[in-house]
């Protein structure tokens, strides 16, 4: 049986692209930072999520997501001091809502989990459909090919030097520097929604989806951080909790009765808050946790 020329390119390329996985699998498998022993190896954004998927099984109940803001919102020992939880922060810098999915259901299959904390900011950052969908093909691809995310630890695998990685305790970010917020009253009274990319409502449906399915408690946060957010962003992450019958707890309209001082706990002018305002924020959610079982 004779094979047409066209039929020869495409079994060509069908042969190509299974060669060209086949590699791609068997590197992944040499560069897994878990198998090698170098999970302290990756890059600085992937070294928090990596270091909770290395606890020992069924030590984590409570897991808080999100992005940079999620990475100082609250100390895990101190708020699982204060409410008998095994708490850990597993965000990330820039944190996608598809990334926070993938962390979610890796660490499902090691840990327990009872409840999510999730940093709203990754629902409500302006985004697109375009960068949402690229982003979750992304995120599909490094779950298939590891090597595509962690190609880095070649160096310590050879003898280099192991990369400087950022303190942290269980996840939290440890930020003691004060850069103080100075711009005044930012959530004004407001009806106004900010939209929400329909893409990312879909991305943050399947975590709701999963956490029902497995049973984990979901509750949405949002960290104070004066110069990004505002009344009309609270309104669209409000009536999204509403719809589906999630808990959120806005943070910003619950400053005074935190004590956040935007002189002293702020890290950066505004955007994250410091240790301090780490502390108080902890301070505030283990009184909710416990009043709200």
């Amino acid at each position: 049986m004779q094979v047409s020329r066209e039929g020869k390119k495409w079994i060509e390329i069908a042969a190509f692209v299974l060669c060209v996985a086949g590699l791609m699998a068997v590197l992944s498998g040499v560069f897994d930072p878990m198998e090698r022993g170098l999970s302290q190896a990756v890059n600085e954004r992937d070294i928090y999520v990596i270091s909770a998927l290395g606890e020992p099984e069924n030590t984590i109940d409570t897991a808080i997501l999100g992005d940079s803001e999620a990475l100082v919102l609250a100390d895990p020992s101190s708020l699982g001091e204060k409410t008998g939880r095994n708490v850990y922060i597993i965000g990330q810098s820039g944190q996608t809502l598809s990334e926070a999915y993938e962390a979610l259901q890796t660490l499902s299959e090691k840990q327990k989990l009872t409840l999510v904390l999730l940093e709203a900011d990754m629902l409500a950052d302006e985004s697109n459909i375009r960068r949402d969908l690229t982003e979750s093909f992304d995120t599909a691809a490094y779950r298939v090919f590891p090597v595509l995310r962690f190609h880095g630890i070649w160096k310590p695998m050879t003898g280099g030097k192991m990369p400087q990685v950022p303190a942290h305790e269980r996840g939290f970010s440890l930020r003691t520097e004060e850069v103080p917020y100075t711009g005044g009253e930012y959530m004004h009274p407001t009806d106004q929604l900010s939209p929400i990319c329909i893409t990312s409502e879909w991305l943050m449906d399947r975590i709701v989806k999963y956490c029902k399915e497995k049973g984990i408690r979901l509750v949405m946060v949002s960290a104070p951080a004066p110069l990004h957010f505002s009344m009309e962003k609270h309104n669209a992450l409000a009536d999204y909790a509403k719809k589906r019958s999630l808990a959120y707890l806005d943070l910003n309209l619950l400053t005074e009765e935190i004590g956040i001082d935007y002189e002293t706990d702020m890290l950066d002018g505004g955007d994250h808050v410091n240790l301090k305002g780490s502390e108080k924020i902890t301070e505030y959610l283990a009184g909710y946790l416990n009043e709200n079982e």
